[in-house]
């Protein structure tokens, strides 16, 4: 089906207050310097001979108004690098870091006094710092396309972030420290920091040291529950501000534009104890929100403004993502092959929908049964490979959400049934493939081989002007990884429905409609040099191995003929 499909509009879920735009220094360059707008980078230690892998990254907000850190992350260029590693740290709900406060990442093998705010394990995201050269930044947005707000690099290498002049590396069991505690930012990195030793990692629990604080700015930080939402569902809006100090705040309002969930322009907030407000008269403003029967899927911004009788403002925003099908994108149009529902007590084949693909969840397996998607050449563009394997946060309360390092040590790969490379539209679309419910436990040869070759041939095969109904999961049970919670499948199928481009989909398959499965053994004696062709079956080989019922919504006799069909192209 030829699809005249929009973009969506992203706005980074994050909390800005009022500064001009400032020119910070670009990696590996060094333009004039200009002082970070708030967050600073303000010390540093990483992996050396004395403390192995006893990291860490203090930051600080050396401007005179809070912070919310949702939307900003940590990263890391090694000597070589030219793409973010990590993050070693990414925050996607508010949370504030007042003027002068410390906030401390940490590594998870580290022993230092203060206890880190948050930790990061460096086999799992592969993100061990260099003890001789490196590059730290402080992005808000995207991994590697979101704006630098603070760099520092060490060593001699230029292929790394910095500012100015890169620092030394600061030598073993001793850490680089922002000069005035935190506060020296005249971003040449060799001006504004000095060895420390012994090193002195400060967190949230720190006496804060402002850089300045004439509390003039109001601050304000917005946050959607839940994130993701179907239509016809709930979302409560709320929107916490801090009042300036300088004159004092009076007369606070909020005031949200909803117009991209089918809401008001103008919608009020409320601090009365109505709307969705828990508590009247503590500076959180509240509307709880329903989202209307028949919005379309995907990720819809929605902003805000407080405002106090000083005249004073600040713009919020948040992303909720409505969990139902894009315009013309619905991946189940010829069935439901388990008949999945998105009844909680239907734990074992539960019903997740999502913008980029459809999925059935086995809370007892801690994967999918089946992940279903459409692909045609709009799904495919030029997003890099996001690779922010974690959670799903729209599983149920009280369910085990796997881990993106469950897998690690196992022996498995972490094997994408929807992949990356059939969703490079946007980053956003990219990104959801990483989602932990999207993965089976998947013996590397057969991922790397014969399971990657038939993606990249489907692709292929899109690009000369055809669309495709996919299916996959894994079936059987040959033990399991992540202390028992997660179960490797003894195969991973796959099932496809080829057409050329066009509309009315349910309409246009005929007998001659080429669909066929593969099964891949997970395990020996499968190759990564294996043509994926070895593998291939009918649809009926399929259903008959997952007693699933595939396109079961076309005409039965069309659907039995293509089904039984040995495929030789």
């Amino acid at each position: 089906m030829k699809k005249y499909l929009f973009l969506i509009s992203l706005s980074i879920a994050a909390a800005f207050y009022i500064f001009d735009p400032i020119a910070l220094a670009q990696v590996g360059t060094s333009d004039i310097p200009q002082p970070s707008p708030n967050l600073v980078i303000s010390q540093f230690q990483p992996g050396t001979t004395a403390v192995p892998n006893d990291e860490f990254i203090e930051i600080h907000n050396n401007g005179g108004s809070p912070v919310d850190l949702n939307g900003y992350r940590v990263v890391y260029r090694s000597q070589n690098g030219t793409n973010d590693v990590g993050p070693f740290a990414v925050w996607t709900t508010p949370t504030v870091l007042q003027p002068g406060q410390y906030y401390l990442i940490a590594s998870t093998s580290y022993t230092g006094s203060a206890t880190p705010n948050v930790t990061y394990n460096n086999t799992a995201c592969a993100c061990s710092l260099s003890a001789t050269q490196g590059g730290l930044a402080i992005r808000l947005g995207d991994q590697n396309t979101g704006a630098v707000i603070d760099a520092v690099g060490w060593g001699t290498t230029t292929n790394i972030f910095f500012e100015g002049t890169k620092t030394t590396a600061p030598g073993s069991g001793n850490s680089q420290g922002r000069k005035d505690n935190g506060c020296q930012d005249t971003d040449d990195n060799l001006n504004d920091f000095a060895v420390l030793n012994p090193f002195a990692p400060r967190n949230q629990s720190t006496t804060p040291f402002p850089c300045s604080g004439s509390g003039t700015t109001l601050f304000a930080a917005m946050n959607a529950n839940p994130t993701t939402v179907a239509p016809s569902g709930n979302v409560l809006l709320t929107v916490t501000v801090i009042p300036a100090t300088t004159p004092p705040s009076t007369g606070i309002s909020v005031v949200g534009n909803l117009v991209n969930i089918g809401g008001s322009a103008n919608q009020t907030f409320f601090d009365n104890g109505t709307n969705g407000d828990v508590t009247a008269g503590d500076n959180i403003f509240s509307f709880s929100a329903t989202i209307p029967a028949g919005t379309t899927g995907g990720v819809k911004n929605v902003t805000a403004v407080a405002t106090d009788a000083q005249a004073r403002t600040a713009n919020v925003s948040t992303n909720i993502t409505v969990n139902a099908p894009l315009p013309d994108e619905d991946p189940l149009l010829f069935g439901n092959p388990s008949n999945a529902t998105s009844d909680i007590a239907n734990e074992n084949n539960y019903l997740m929908i999502k913008p980029q693909y459809n999925l059935s969840y086995s809370r007892a397996n801690a994967t999918p049964n089946w992940v279903a998607w459409r692909l045609d050449s709009t799904w495919v563009g030029t997003a890099p490979r996001q690779d922010d394997y974690r959670e799903d946060p729209a599983l149920p309360a009280g369910w085990y959400r796997v881990q993106d390092n469950d897998y690690s040590g196992s022996g498995y790969d972490r094997g994408h049934m929807c992949p990356s490379g059939d969703r490079t539209r946007s980053i956003p679309d990219n990104s959801a493939t990483f989602l932990m419910t999207n993965f089976v436990p998947q013996y590397g040869p057969n991922n790397q081989g014969p399971w990657n070759d038939f993606e990249v041939y489907l692709r292929t095969i899109v690009s000369q002007g055809n669309e495709i109904y996919i299916f996959t999961g894994g079936n059987g049970n040959i033990g399991t990884i992540a202390q028992g919670r997660v179960v490797i499948p003894q195969v991973t199928w796959k099932v496809v429905l080829i057409l050329p481009n066009g509309s009315n989909d349910l309409q246009r398959v005929t007998r001659q409609t080429r669909a066929f499965g593969i099964i891949v053994p997970n395990g020996p004696p499968v190759t990564s040099g294996n043509p994926w062709r070895n593998f291939r079956v009918t649809v009926d080989a399929v259903e008959a191995l997952t007693k699933y019922n595939f396109f079961s919504n076309i005409p039965k006799n069309t659907q039995e003929l293509i089904e039984r069909k040995v495929d030789t192209q």
